[in-house]
């Protein structure tokens, strides 16, 4: 799998006593843990490849991962009980303890009085001219991530190969990310436009904060559960773990094993395409996944959805095609699934998906290169456009599932995969971005790319291992909005005037 490393600035500069106890007795030191055989590597994650130690080097290259997660370590996803446990079928375990009031570690990225925060969103757009990108002062996410602050483990929430979705009706960019080794913050971030405000939505579970977590979170054996567990300890039979050493999903919803785990609490993951809003229910979906934290040797079918208004995750229909995919809803609030092999819908308010197999072409192949496609629905001519590198495209007539190959016209060479790509009725163009002022325009008609220098404020770099959902487009205020990193600022790109 590509793993590119963190520049020197997101090296850890601290041993936690954790592997300071590790290294006393023996255990393998940064310098020799391996890169994990994470989900690129075959396209579904190779559960056999992760033993009960620390195998996975995580988002930077073997030396740069600490274990600061207090007694658990970031890596450890070997924390299992030493013998065999019966549980009882109903009976709740001693939970986890609340670790009261955060302590305020003095983030970094708090607006100053003088810094010039945006207080008229409206008024920025107004004044900035068609084709132009606006950076948003004050708009770090970081300034919203769990205390005490840790700049890795919030900055790995969109570093670590995570996605986004919009939602139209509040306007607001949702990011959710993480997982792996790379970070156990399992918060939902939104991006309110209209405040140009970051808010964090949900909470760390007990036994967890900002910079350390209970050794309970680093039991690998119910990760593909897709929940992090309430209980202190974990009672499962040893014959219920798979040879690999993790629980047999047809158990995670087992009587005896329910109690031990938080259906408010999905487990962080690297999201990819792997999430999407219906305006149809309001809710924000975890469409099931892989790379959980904290071995990324598994995935889940398990789908929650986040209910805004009551501040809750509401269990789904599992996904029929789990693990990886990437996603895009249509202009009913139905949500399109391209998984591993299959075309499938989910309709939220049926709570039932539908597939059309053989729609799909395998999975680390063709323009659809697993995780890494880009994903959008045409809602003018109700077609979901798919592709990881603009010159393939795959295009599926929603009335039936039908697909099409296109060979599109217009690039010299091939775009670069985990971009950001969005639909823009006002103009009739797919929007790609992936960095920097220049975007790519993609004419629905005629299947031909534009290329179009923006003009204004710089974004930045493409983000160190994808885009994927963090670019979007706002219907309400006809702009898309941008995001590469926690600790960087939102930006504005405002669509030509007239399609390119």
């Amino acid at each position: 799998m590509r793993r590119a490393s963190l520049a020197s600035s997101r090296r850890r500069e601290r041993w936690s006593w954790a592997l300071v106890v590790a290294l006393a007795a023996g255990c393998p030191g940064p310098a020799s843990r391996g890169l994990d055989a994470g989900p690129g590597d075959a396209g579904t994650p190779d559960a056999g490849t992760m033993d009960a130690g620390w195998t996975d080097a995580g988002l930077g290259d073997a030396g740069t991962t600490d274990a600061g997660l207090g007694d658990a370590g970031l890596g450890d996803a070997g924390a299992v009980d030493a013998g065999d446990c019966i549980p009882q079928p109903g009976v709740s375990p001693a939970g986890l303890p609340d670790a009261g009031p955060p302590v305020d570690s003095g983030v970094p990225f708090l607006c100053p009085p003088d810094a010039g925060a945006t207080s008229d969103v409206d008024a920025v757009i107004a004044a900035m001219a068609p084709g132009s990108w606006k950076e948003l002062p004050c708009t770090q996410m970081a300034q919203v991530c769990p205390q005490p602050y840790d700049h890795y483990l919030c900055g790995a929430v969109m570093d670590a190969w995570s996605g986004g979705a919009f939602d139209p009706v509040a306007d607001r960019l949702i990011v959710a990310g993480g997982g792996h080794s790379d970070s156990y913050y399992n918060d939902l971030f939104g991006f309110d436009l209209g405040t140009a405000s970051w808010r964090r939505w949900t909470e760390l579970p007990n036994g967890m904060d900002g910079q350390s977590a209970a050794p309970v979170f680093s039991d690998k054996r119910v990760e593909d559960c897709g929940l992090y567990p309430r209980a202190a300890s974990l009672c499962i039979p040893n014959e219920w773990l798979t040879p690999t050493g993790y629980l047999d999903p047809a158990r995670c919803d087992d009587p005896a094993i329910t109690p031990q785990l938080d259906p408010q609490q999905p487990r962080s993951r690297h999201t990819y395409g792997n999430v999407a809003f219906s305006p149809a229910t309001g809710r924000f979906y975890l469409l099931g996944g892989g790379a959980l934290f904290p071995s990324g040797q598994t995935g889940t079918a398990r789908v929650d959805g986040f209910d805004f208004d009551a501040g809750v995750w509401i269990r789904s229909a599992d996904n029929v095609d789990d693990f990886y995919g990437t996603s895009a809803t249509d202009g009913q609030g139905r949500i399109w699934y391209l998984g591993a092999h299959d075309l499938s819908r989910y309709d939220p308010i049926a709570d039932a998906w539908t597939v059309w197999p053989g729609e799909g072409q395998d999975f680390n192949s063709g323009a659809v290169y697993g995780y890494y496609a880009s994903a959008d629905v045409d809602t003018t001519r109700d077609v979901l456009v798919v592709t990881s590198d603009g010159q393939q495209l795959e295009t599926y007539q929603l009335a039936d599932g039908g697909l099409t190959t296109v060979a599109a016209t217009g690039l010299a060479a091939p775009l670069p995969s985990e971009a950001g790509m969005a639909y823009d009725p006002a103009i009739d163009r797919f929007v790609w971005w992936n960095g920097g002022q220049q975007l790519y325009f993609l004419n629905p008609a005629t299947w031909a790319w534009t290329r179009v220098q923006g003009q204004g404020d710089l974004p930045g770099p493409p983000a160190s291992n994808g885009t994927f959902g963090r670019f979007r487009y706002s219907p309400r205020r006809n702009v898309f909005v941008a995001v590469s990193t926690t600790e960087t600022n939102v930006f504005l790109f405002k669509p030509p005037a007239a399609a390119p």
